[in-house]
C-alpha cells in the first residue's frame, strides 16, 4: 500500500489489507486521496490530493505519520514520461500510470508486490509455526 508515493509492506496487517480485510481495497494501490478523504470510493483510490483542502491534508499527514511509524517504507512510487520512461522523480501520481521500484529490483506494479510480500510473510509463518 502507498501514501504520498511511499510504498509500505502492511502484510504484518494482512487482517486488515489482506483478502477480505476490511481496508483491502487500499492494498497494491496509492491509498492518498481516499485516506485523506476518509473515503472508500473506488475513484479515490489515488495518489492525486489536487484539490484537497487543509483538513485533508491535515489528515493525509496524520495517516503518514502513522505508517512511517508503523509500517516498513519498501519502495517510491515513480511516475512515467510521456515516453514511457521511468523519471527519477518521485511521483506527485496524479493518476498516470505509475510503476513500483525498490532497490535491487524492476519495475513492477504495487499490487504485484503487495501480493508477493503477504505470501512470503504466509510461507514464513507457516514454517515458524512448524518449528514451534
Amino acid at each position: 500500500m502507498a501514501i504520498k508515493g511511499q510504498i509500505y509492506d502492511v502484510s504484518q496487517s494482512r487482517v486488515f489489507y489482506g483478502p477480505g480485510g476490511p481496508y483491502a481495497l487500499f492494498a497494491g494501490k496509492d491509498a492518498s486521496r481516499a485516506l485523506a478523504k476518509m473515503s472508500f470510493e473506488e475513484n479515490d483510490l489515488t495518489g492525486d490530493v489536487s484539490g484537497l483542502g487543509p483538513f485533508e491534508l491535515d489528515a493525509l499527514q496524520d495517516w503518514e505519520y502513522k505508517f512511517t511509524s508503523k509500517y516498513v517504507k519498501v519502495g517510491t512510487i515513480q511516475k512515467k514520461d510521456e515516453e514511457g520512461k521511468e523519471s527519477t522523480e518521485p511521483s506527485t501520481n496524479t493518476g498516470e500510470e505509475a510503476s513500483a521500484t525498490t532497490v535491487g529490483e524492476t519495475s513492477r506494479s504495487v499490487e504485484e508486490k503487495t501480493i508477493e510480500t503477504i505470501e512470503k510473510k504466509d510461507v514464513a509463518d507457516d514454517d515458524a509455526a512448524k518449528e514451534e
